[in-house]
């Protein structure tokens, strides 16, 4: 599990942690950022958010005064301390419809990272000290926030009547943990480690070392073209973006381990499940049990114990 979240950083800057409540969802970037010294702060998200002001905060025509919100002001801090990972946790993020107040920063993760800003207002902002204005250092032109590098959005997601299904808009740009069982009672095994502090530039070189080290194609995968087969009566396909995170997603899994080069199916099963085949719980699949034993023979064991489960379910 840490590897898969490890390597969900390294292959999109949006992680969705969904599934059960109580299994750990907000408690994994926590302590991944207390083990390295980081920043995770939590943002509670309210299901009566209806648009981005909701996550940023207000301008007040009358006062000339902004007022942030928490997302806010953790961007700031951030762009303040670019040595330090960042994981800013939308918590429930899915109790409000996520394109509703997030989709401003769903298209900046699609441009390069020194184009990544975003415009608070649309005058410049500075305070009062000691009788004299000042600006603000993290704003450029006194207006506009910059998406720094060293910032992962983490967005936890329980799935009930109480929240709404997560587009595939959203799935696309983002990489999937999903949480379907409590985990076993944690026994601790002697003296537990220190906390050690690890910079951003220290954890993007181990990211940046393990995808341009280790070996892998998503092209030499054999199943590829069968698995697109399967899923295209559901429309259910994957572009150059999806494409990209998998070997990515596989690069940095492996990587985490000494015997990597052997855990790459493990790890593309995980992958091509979380962003592509998890796609049928929403569709209308009619011979479930046929399509399950067709990953079966691609020996996809875990994709297709997921299909023969939603026959149960549905």
């Amino acid at each position: 599990m840490i590897a898969t979240y490890i390597a969900g950083l390294g292959a999109a800057k949006l992680s969705i942690l969904q599934g059960m409540s109580g299994t750990g969802k907000t408690s994994l970037p926590k302590i991944f950022t207390e083990a390295l010294q980081g920043e995770c702060d939590i943002v509670e998200v309210e299901s009566s958010w209806k648009d981005k002001n909701e996550l940023i905060g207000y301008y007040n025509e009358f006062t000339k005064l902004f007022t942030p919100k928490k997302f806010t002001q953790s961007l700031y801090h951030a762009t303040l301390n670019k040595e330090t990972i960042t994981l800013i946790v939308l918590d429930e993020m899915n109790l409000s419809r996520i394109e509703y107040y997030f989709s401003d920063f769903l298209s900046l993760m699609e441009n390069e990272e020194d184009k990544r800003t975003f415009k608070l207002v649309n005058v410049p902002l500075s305070y009062v000290k000691d009788g004299q204005r000042h600006d603000y250092l993290g704003l450029e032109k006194g207006h506009t926030l910059r998406i720094t590098p060293n910032i992962w959005f983490i967005g936890t997601a329980n799935r009930d009547e109480s929240t709404f299904e997560i587009s595939d808009k959203v799935y696309d740009r983002a990489n999937t943990i999903n949480f379907d069982s409590r985990a076993p009672k944690a026994i601790p095994q002697g003296e537990p480690l220190k906390p050690k502090y690890l910079s951003y530039e220290a954890f993007r070189t181990l990211l940046d070392d393990a995808k341009n080290n280790f070996r892998f194609d998503l092209e030499t995968v054999s199943y590829i073209p069968r698995v697109e087969k399967l899923l295209e009566p559901y429309n259910i396909s994957f572009g150059n973006r999806i494409a990209r995170q998998m070997e990515d997603f596989v690069k940095v899994y492996c990587s985490c381990f000494e015997d990597g080069a052997s855990r790459i199916n493990e790890a593309m099963e995980d992958i091509l499940l979380s962003k592509v085949v998890h796609k049928l719980e929403y569709k209308s699949v009619e011979d479930k049990d046929e399509l399950a034993e067709e990953f079966e023979k691609l020996n996809l064991h875990r994709c297709a114990k997921f299909i023969s489960r939603l026959s149960e379910d549905n």
